[in-house]
């Protein structure tokens, strides 16, 4: 019965499992660092996709090098042949932690992967080539390469390589004659979602010298960023001096050029070390044609049909621009699971078949963490072990063919409320903030927007201590308060009646809307209807419930014989505003609301207090805040004026202040009338100096016509 109570329904969620991928850093010019790293990498699930960076001599990471590491996905660092200085100072660079090489599959996040025996899906009677024994640094680049160790484990798997004799074997298994290691790693490694892929691309050619570092590193970078799921364009390292031997390549290399025509030219051969007019010579030994041609990338639907020979190329044009896209990682399982308060259990089938031991990351999207801060609070509320990657939750778990989780779907108020724990003491509704909260749980604030109905509550509003003190302070500005004292002593000194007018006496809502107005707040439960008896003994006058109203009007105070007011034709109905309705406006509690209101209408993923008291450590006495919550997944903060010139720049400085040790994304700065350029300009400038986003809500939003 609790558990049905608690039931919030069945949604629908992702899970994507993927190997998390490292990062290897070497010394600058390190040939052997290279080699190294790539050994690593083929041992690895998912390896043809992570990226090696060389570190310079001060610990810092070129530009292009963040680059490629941001777009790659990778997780975590391996320190190759850096000093402990070197790597950790790169590390922080990129943003990651970092482990020795020979931690890498013990300690830290890279170790949740598995060998590439466990992924892969090769035919048993095929072998896979890797470098030949001491090869040339373009044959590890290509097919990758292994430790005596590691070759030795790999051949007692169920993943059949092999050392070739030759090395035109490697060339050749880059166009289908056969396959790398390398190819190997990429099963089941692909992305489930891609954004700014620039289509289908032409074939990318890289040519170097057999043993030039930066034309290998940089293929090696480039092909570590291409699509494994998205592109099929073709892309391969070539020798300059060695392809003129081997026999028939031309015509194998052709093979893999018959693409569908949605790209121009057919292919781009690019180097860093290999001069122009060789490269020309090159393309010649490859049956391709130099063209001027733009270089155009598309993707066409219906497929047209495959190009035909001849082959065209252009030279040396920056390929990166066919990378450069974002991309999210994993095999996905989509399933529903059923959504509790108190948490739920998660089952499903793996999208990847493990064919071994192994460890994995998972990640879970989709409608369930929607409008969800991506804060460390929240994800720890999700599982104690998750963190947040991007938009989807992290899970560090075993390879395995079937999961089972125990989750907590949050939903935006218990993500609130853990935020709000995460960076106080302890916090409690204020005065206004309970009153708030009773009339959030009551009607729907959204009313609040409509023309008439603040304006509505003001008039019907019983002035009390806070309308007293503003005029007290109109008499004193003006020097007057002493001949006006006495009034105010008649007006204020037994006012303990809540106020009541006719439609008719509502001045502030337009004159035609004035009944329909009062009728909304009824409707609402907001104000009452009456009818008002005059006493002719006792002199007072007092509001009858339309449920009390009798047939003959008599005093509730004196029980004397009355009448009902009336106006020329009718009695004259009377409205007055709920008790607590009264007391909220008289505290200037709907202005709160009517913030909450507008952010709401503007994203309805959001979840507000409208006032809470709070207590940092250390802090004895509480801070008030206006408004807290979550609004389209940011933390939002701020303070709320019935009218803007309270806002003066201490009252600024220090809500500010407030959202910023609130760790707020957004600060509010919201009043009821119109905020004027000067308060704006300080309040951005505030801001900016914090790190907040400002958003000023006024008149505009808050009261539109």
């Amino acid at each position: 019965m609790n558990q049905q109570m608690e039931y919030r329904g069945q949604m629908a969620i992702q899970a994507a499992v993927l190997p998390a991928r490292a990062v290897y850093l070497i010394k600058e010019g390190s040939s052997e660092g290279f080699r190294r790293a790539v050994q690593e990498a083929s041992t690895r699930w998912g390896g043809v996709s992570e990226p090696i960076v060389e570190v310079l001599p001060d610990g810092s990471v070129p530009p292009g090098h963040q680059q490629v590491v941001e777009l790659s996905g990778a997780v975590g660092a391996v320190n190759v042949d850096l000093s402990e200085e070197q790597a950790r100072n790169a590390a922080s660079q990129l943003n990651l932690d970092c482990v020795p090489l020979l931690r890498v599959d013990r300690d830290g996040i890279t170790r949740f992967t598995c060998h590439p025996s466990h992924t892969a899906r090769s035919a048993v009677d095929s072998s896979h080539v890797l470098a030949r024994e001491g090869g040339k640094l373009w044959e590890v680049a290509a097919a990758g390469d292994l430790t005596d160790e590691t070759l030795s484990d790999m051949q007692r798997s169920a993943l059949s390589v092999r050392r070739p004799r030759t090395n035109d074997e490697i060339g050749r298994a880059q166009v289908g004659i056969g396959s790398t290691l390398l190819q190997q790693t990429e099963a089941q490694a692909g992305e489930y979602q891609t954004r700014g892929i620039p289509g289908q691309a032409p074939a990318v050619i890289w040519v170097t010298e057999s043993d030039n570092l930066n034309d290998c590193l940089a293929f090696w970078n480039l092909r570590a960023l291409r699509s494994l799921t998205f592109s099929q364009a073709p892309m391969m390292l070539l020798p300059i001096d060695e392809v003129k031997y081997w026999v028939d390549f031309e015509r194998q290399f052709s093979r893999v050029l018959a693409r569908p025509a949605e790209f121009s030219p057919d292919a781009i051969v690019v180097s860093y070390g290999v001069e122009r007019e060789r490269l020309e010579h090159f393309a010649h030994l490859l049956n391709l044609q130099p063209t001027t041609d733009n270089v155009r990338v598309s993707q066409r639907w219906p497929t047209p049909p495959l190009r035909q020979p001849p082959y065209t190329c252009r030279f040396n044009i920056d390929v990166r621009q066919f990378f450069d896209f974002e991309r999210e990682h994993g095999q996905v399982a989509t399933f529903d699971i059923h959504v509790f308060r108190s948490g739920s259990t998660v089952r499903f089938s793996s999208p990847v078949e493990f064919g071994g031991s192994g460890a994995t990351l998972v990640r879970f999207f989709g409608r369930p963490f929607d409008g969800l801060p991506r804060r460390s609070a929240v994800a720890t509320l999700v599982h104690e072990h998750a963190t947040w990657h991007g938009d989807s939750i992290q899970l560090k778990t075993t390879a395995s063919n079937s999961y089972q989780f125990d989750l907590l779907v949050p939903s935006l108020d218990q993500a609130r409320q853990e935020i709000l724990n995460s960076v106080t003491a302890r916090y409690q509704l204020s005065d206004k903030g309970r009153m708030g909260a009773a009339l959030q749980e009551t009607a729907d604030i959204s009313v609040l927007l409509d023309p008439g109905i603040f304006e509505a509550l003001v008039d019907l509003m019983t002035p009390r201590s806070k309308t007293l003190t503003k005029e007290l302070k109109n008499l004193a500005q003006q020097g007057i308060i002493e001949r006006n004292l006495a009034d105010l002593a008649i007006r204020w000194g037994s006012r303990t009646e809540r106020r009541y007018l006719p439609a008719q006496q509502l001045a502030k809502v337009t004159r035609d809307e004035r009944a329909v107005i009062a009728e909304k707040l009824c409707a609402l439960g907001w104000a009452e209807r009456g009818l008002k008896v005059a006493c002719p003994r006792c002199g007072m006058d007092n509001f009858i419930r339309m449920p009390e109203v009798e047939s003959v009007a008599s005093c509730p105070g004196c029980s004397a014989s009355a009448s009902y007011t009336a106006d020329r034709s009718a009695l004259s109905i009377f409205y007055r505003l709920d008790t607590l309705v009264d007391r909220a406006t008289d505290q200037g509690v709907f202005p709160h609301l009517m913030v909450i209101a507008a952010m709401t209408k503007a994203e309805p993923l959001s979840s507000f207090l409208p006032g809470a008291d709070l207590y940092f450590p250390g802090e004895e006495k509480s801070v008030e805040v206006d408004v807290f919550g979550i609004c389209g997944g940011k933390v939002v903060s701020g303070e709320v004026k019935t009218s803007s010139s309270e806002f003066t720049e201490e009252q600024m400085r220090r809500d500010v202040e407030l959202s910023s040790s609130l760790r707020a994304d957004v600060h509010i700065l919201a009043a009821v009338d119109k905020v004027p350029i000067e308060t704006r300009v300080l309040a951005q400038t505030l801001c900016d100096s914090a790190g907040l986003e400002l958003r000023v809500l006024d008149g505009e939003q808050l009261r539109p016509a």
